[in-house]
């Protein structure tokens, strides 16, 4: 590296909380020269091929970031460095692209450019890559009990993801403590049907940590909301209250949520998308909070399309996130035995098993929506008796949910009525 002119760089965030984060440490730097700021991955590639710059720095969500682009990257003489989330399928085959976590600190930042100019790659310190190989792994046929972070996920169209994430966290909240997480970053819509102030989000407290990534505690505390009050140990935090917050929700952000929540819940439900491929933010966060859980439920329509959909949806978890199919269980959900196939024939069809048969039960369904309230807390809905066994399942133990108190009457009423009827009949002369 020329020890007299700066080492000029084009920087590719795609990101206002990086670039605010880590562009003034850049040009802090009397070696560096941020002299390329590009919007979109064609803007990179124009400054490779001038010949302006000496250093490449992007990061996963920059517009336009394909794949071909990062091969075009990585056949390039130039030293580049990538930021990514480390759930990010296919970067652990480049052999001369630099890779960083999205939340990288400005001095390692610094040191890894500095360093990739030289021709060598940033490594971490031994330390740390001791402790990672240290960290106990879960075996892959660890009992339910051990399994603490469950993803909600499906194929396209609307088969029933936050609605069995909402039940399924309702009931176990009923036992245990647990926590909803609406992680949907296409279309979030945990707080219109809890009816649920929709200003206390995970945007939010992506914003509070950013500022001060100590304060997980108190945001959490702010930001956390009652799921309900017949499940008194779980809580919900809800989703992205406009499309254009999507950038703000960074995959390194959730997995510290995930690792935070882990802390003080038995119990963490993530609601995820249907989205998972391609490079736009949703997907992104999608495939990041997949690869975080320790099992997926995949919930599935039982008509031939649905189940088309989720074969794809199996495919995509293979095949780009290196699921296997023990980490995913096929939760079959409005199931009406006149038209739909069995349990064990989907079961064949698809390869994977069913954990649980949700039968069709509209108007319970429609009835819980519009009270803004989970069904499982119906007693005479067939959809929330197979929730609840679910749940059962999962916590291996008896679920039962808090008694309503609005409905319960202060005195079995058989007791109050019976002095009257039997006055009535004494006087009426009894029964003839």
């Amino acid at each position: 590296m020329n020890s007299v002119l700066p080492l000029r760089v084009a920087l590719g965030l795609g990101d206002q909380e990086l670039e605010q984060r880590l562009r003034p440490a850049l040009d802090a730097d009397a070696e560096l020269s941020v002299a390329a700021h590009c919007l979109a991955a064609d803007q990179v590639l124009q400054a490779l091929e001038s010949a302006a710059v000496d250093a490449i720095v992007v990061a996963w969500g920059l517009h336009r970031l394909s794949e071909a682009v990062i091969s075009e990257l990585e056949r390039a003489r130039l030293p580049v460095v990538l930021l990514a989330p480390s759930t990010t399928p296919h970067l652990e085959k480049l052999q001369r692209i630099t890779l960083l976590p999205l939340d990288v600190d400005t001095e390692t930042l610094r040191a890894a450019i500095k360093l990739a100019a030289r021709g060598e790659r940033w490594r971490p310190p031994r330390a740390r890559r001791e402790m990672e190989a240290s960290a106990p792994a879960i075996p892959p046929d660890a009992p339910a009990a051990a399994l603490q972070i469950f993803a909600i996920a499906g194929g396209s169209g609307s088969p029933g993801r936050t609605t069995l994430a909402i039940n399924l966290a309702t009931a176990l909240g009923a036992v245990a403590p647990t926590v909803l997480v609406d992680l949907d970053c296409a279309t979030p819509c945990v707080a219109a049907y809890l009816n649920r102030d929709p200003s206390r989000n995970v945007c939010t407290l992506a914003h509070a940590v950013r500022e001060d990534p100590h304060g997980w505690s108190r945001a959490l505390d702010q930001e956390l909301q009652a799921l309900h009050s017949r499940s008194p140990r779980s809580v919900v935090l809800c989703g992205l209250p406009k499309r254009e917050l999507r950038p703000s929700v960074t995959p390194a952000i959730m997995e510290q949520l995930v690792e935070q929540l882990a802390r003080r819940f038995r119990y963490v439900i993530l609601d995820v998308g249907a989205e998972l491929l391609g490079m736009d933010a949703p997907a992104i966060v999608h495939r990041a909070a997949l690869s975080v859980a320790q099992h997926v439920l995949l919930v599935t329509g039982c008509d031939l399309v649905s189940l088309w959909h989720a074969r794809l949806a199996l495919s995509q978890l293979e095949r780009t996130l290196s699921i296997d199919r023990e980490r995913v269980s096929l939760i079959p959900n409005r199931h009406d035995g006149h038209f739909h196939h069995s349990a064990a024939e989907i079961e064949w069809h698809l390869g994977a098993a069913v954990a649980m048969v949700v039968p069709n039960d509209y108007r319970a369904l429609q009835r819980a929506v519009a009270e803004q309230s989970p069904v499982v807390l119906d007693p005479h809905s067939r959809a929330a008796r197979a929730m609840l066994r679910l749940a059962e399942r999962i916590h291996q133990g008896r679920v039962r949910l808090a008694p309503d108190e609005a409905e319960r009457p202060s005195r079995p009423s058989w007791r109050a009525t019976l002095p009257a009827a039997v006055g009535g009949l004494l006087r009426w002369g009894g029964p003839t």
